[in-house]
């Protein structure tokens, strides 16, 4: 069932995003957001996300001005990203639209079933978190 509803997010998602590039630029400016200023080695360990994706996105992301490149200073061979104040907005509004994937989504359930089906996948996600990997 949880493949099913994610199947199904993801195709809301893609219907609202639409290109896949949207979505792993989300990805990677709510990973600076989270992470703060992180190497590109270290923003693509984090997300999971193959070193050459990473650069393209960075790429596209600094051209439009969403994320600044800086030489790391204690390692002149290491490029230091962080997410522009362009970038933070930008992320918001994707954030928003996320909401009304999300919204529509659970629309089937009341309130009071979608906070709780909300708390519990955030524990769910949480666990992960503090014990990756199978047990």
């Amino acid at each position: 069932m949880i493949n099913q509803l994610a199947l199904r997010a993801a195709r809301l998602t893609a219907d609202l995003l639409g290109h896949t590039s949207v979505r792993s630029d989300f990805a990677v400016l709510a990973g600076l957001e989270e992470f703060g200023s992180v190497s590109q080695a270290d923003l693509g360990r984090r997300l999971g996300m193959d070193r050459s994706d990473v650069v393209a996105i960075l790429n596209r992301l600094q051209n439009d001005g969403l994320v600044q490149r800086s030489t790391d200073a204690l390692d002149r061979r290491r490029n230091t990203v962080t997410l522009t104040a362009a970038g933070r907005r930008h992320l918001n509004e994707l954030e928003v639209q996320l909401g009304a994937v999300q919204n529509a989504l659970l629309k089937p359930l009341s309130a009071g079933e979608q906070q709780q089906l909300t708390s519990l996948l955030l524990r769910t996600l949480d666990a992960e978190r503090d014990c990756p990997g199978p047990n």
